[in-house]
């Protein structure tokens, strides 16, 4: 669609009808500033972002060293960094928003020494994405031609990263926002901006060079181009050019769309799909706003069920299922899904975002700016904040949210199956059957056949999901780490052997079935244990009885040189106290209820206490979890199942 509808002809016919171009209002435009504060649904957010803005008006802005910026390529660290670069970049947005708000040049001076310490950043493109070979989507880059293993990245070969983009479009924006006051006050910061953005980021993307994110296999493609055709739009009045750079960007996004699963399933997860889907409705958003056309996306079936497809994997609050590099804790992107929402006009989702946008500002307003939460900068970013106040939905889209009781994503090959239609009420069950092949999704975890359970909106039954990323997290190393492997998965190791990753390991012969109030999932896991499975079965069946409230588990394995260990692990919430019950059963306890576990041919072999020394597993799960250890009674039998239930148990 993109490419068919963008074409040349149609874009310069456009640009020449279409006007001037006003994404936002700027700071001098004070009614639509005013009407923005006297928004219902707006309030709790303007005051969080009020209150950030003066807490990060003292104290230093976050240094970034060169040997910071050297830790990705001697340690693997890739937090130390990330970290301080994208505060200093949230907190120069609250404070341009802020100085908007308000208008009293409270903030301006802060908002220029905030600009000034991004400008003296030698490089925008963070560490990890920055050296040639050191991820998926950092490919036609040259190696370095000194020094391999140099832990500094060849000078003017900045690449083109997700950040770097972002970056320009922060600095274009606040320029834009602010710049009435910046002509009056400091016009030569306002030019060294635009000639620093032409240098680094649009020559970069005018030079004929490639970037990982031009495949179009991921989230990189909409996040990169919404913000570069938005750093262009801010910056270039030559329309040819313009042209050329929205023509630059199209193929790319078409590529994109053209991977979209046809069910709309989003195979990286939620926390990935926030990305794809608010950038995907921002671009066709800019393109249509920009250049005077109508593309149509709204009466696709792909881009309408992309759109709903975060509403399926809902738990309660900000928790969403979570396989892979998948985070349980997701913060939204509330104003660019929110103009998703009203494209295709989901109502489920737009009640989503509003629930959120309160959640995230309670919070705000609950922490001192002083403590670092890495993982939601991302969503604080300028564009984030500019389109939470001019498009966010309206509170008369407040009302709860139902959802199906049974879904069966076959493009995922996942399954969410639940008690209630009632978001965060009663027994739910997630399970993928899927695939451990890094090509099919590079944020793939050896997990096929792994399955979570929650009650009453607390996950119980876990996945550890998403790691801090480091050096190895996409290096030959990934498979080795723990939470990535098997090894941290609710999956059996069979005969010592865990699970593989690569090519053909995946679930063969999968069936779902959904009837008589029985939601079904079957398969053979065999080839993601051997490469050659032939003769082998290593069937797993999971099944929710929603009438009943039961999940049962049930292996039964088949190998040519027989069985001689199995051993089921379930990992648990910290939260949970394990205790044994009268009938054998492990009952895990907690404040929000209790479910029992009963098994069949397996026996109960302790808990193990697992702590949590990833900082990003800390922030989700606590200082620990514990890991149920179940191992097999009669081998020769070769079937073992688990019962899942509520139970009245109290803590």
């Amino acid at each position: 669609m993109f490419l068919d509808l963008m074409t040349t002809e149609r874009l310069a016919a456009g640009l020449a009808s279409a006007g001037s171009w006003a994404p936002c209002p700027r700071i001098d435009e004070r009614d639509a500033w005013q009407q923005m504060r006297d928004a219902e649904q707006l309030g709790l957010s303007i005051e969080a972002i009020m209150r950030y803005a003066e807490q990060v008006m003292v104290g230093e802005i976050d240094p970034l060293s060169g040997t910071l910026y050297m830790a990705f390529m001697r340690s693997g660290d890739r937090l130390t960094y990330e970290q301080s670069y994208f505060r200093r970049r949230a907190e120069l947005s609250h404070l341009v928003i802020a100085e908007c708000l308000s208008n009293e040049g409270r903030y301006f001076d802060r908002i220029i020494d905030y600009i000034w310490a991004i400008l003296g950043e030698i490089y925008w493109c963070i560490p990890a994405h920055n050296y040639a070979g050191q991820h998926e989507m950092v490919m036609h880059k040259q190696p370095n031609p000194w020094k391999a293993d140099d832990p500094l990245p060849v000078p003017d070969d900045e690449y083109l990263d997700l950040f770097n983009c972002e970056t320009a479009a922060l600095l274009a924006e606040a320029c834009y926002l602010l710049g009435p006051e910046l002509h009056k006050r400091v016009p030569s910061l306002y030019h060294l901006v635009h000639r620093e953005i032409e240098r680094r980021t649009l020559a970069r993307l005018e030079s004929g060079a490639q970037f990982g994110w031009d495949h179009g296999k991921n989230n990189w493609t909409p996040w990169c181009a919404h913000n570069l055709l938005l750093t262009a739009a801010y910056l270039i009045d030559d329309p040819d050019r313009l042209i050329s750079i929205a023509r630059r960007l199209a193929g790319p996004m078409q590529k994109f769309f053209d991977n979209i699963e046809q069910s709309g399933s989003c195979i990286e997860g939620p926390s990935y799909w926030v990305v794809s889907a608010g950038r995907l409705a921002a671009f066709i958003e800019l393109v249509e706003s920009l250049f005077g056309l109508r593309l149509g996306f709204e009466s696709n079936q792909k881009f309408r069920a992309f759109g709903g497809h975060i509403v399926d994997l809902h738990i309660d609050q900000n928790k969403f299922v979570n396989f892979a590099d998948g985070s349980l804790n997701v913060d939204l992107d509330h104003g660019l899904l929110a103009h998703y929402a009203r494209m295709i006009d989901n109502q489920a989702l737009t009640a989503l975002l509003l629930q959120d946008m309160d959640r995230v500002a309670r919070r705000k307003l609950d922490r001192p700016v002083s403590e670092r939460h890495h993982n939601e900068y991302n969503r604080q970013v300028l564009v984030h904040l500019t389109r939470l106040l001019t498009w966010a939905p309206s509170s008369a889209g407040r009302a709860d949210i139902e959802h199906d009781r049974c879904v069966w994503l076959d493009d995922m090959q996942v399954l969410v199956a639940r008690q209630s239609k009632i978001g965060g009420e009663g027994l739910m069950l997630s399970a993928i059957a899927g695939s451990n092949d890094p090509e099919i999704n590079h944020h793939s975890h050896n997990d096929v056949g792994h399955f979570s359970v929650c009650l009453n909106g607390a996950p119980m039954i876990i996945d550890l999901g998403q790691g801090a990323y480091s050096k190895s997290t996409f290096g030959e190393a990934r498979y080795d780490m723990w939470h990535i492997s098997s090894e941290g998965h609710n999956v059996p190791r069979i005969n010592g052997r865990l699970q593989r990753p690569g090519t053909g390991a995946a679930a063969r012969h999968v069936q779902f079935s959904h009837a008589k109030g029985v939601s079904l999932l079957r398969f053979d896991a065999s080839p993601s244990y051997f490469a050659a499975a032939l003769g082998t079965e290593i069937l797993r069946q999971i099944s929710f009885e929603h009438d009943a409230v039961r999940i049962n588990i049930e292996d039964c394995v088949l190998l040519p040189d027989g069985l001689s260990d199995f051993q089921l692990p379930l990992h648990v919430s910290g939260d949970c106290e394990v205790v044994e019950g009268p009938a054998g059963e492990i009952i895990l306890c907690t404040e929000v209820g209790s479910l029992a576990i009963s098994s069949h041919n397996l026996l109960f072999d302790g808990v193990q206490i697992l702590a949590m020394n990833d900082p990003r597993h800390y922030e989700v799960w606590g200082a620990q979890i514990k890991r149920l250890c179940f191992k097999a009674e009669n081998l020769e039998h070769g079937k073992f199942s688990l019962s899942i239930a509520p139970c009245n148990r109290k803590t």
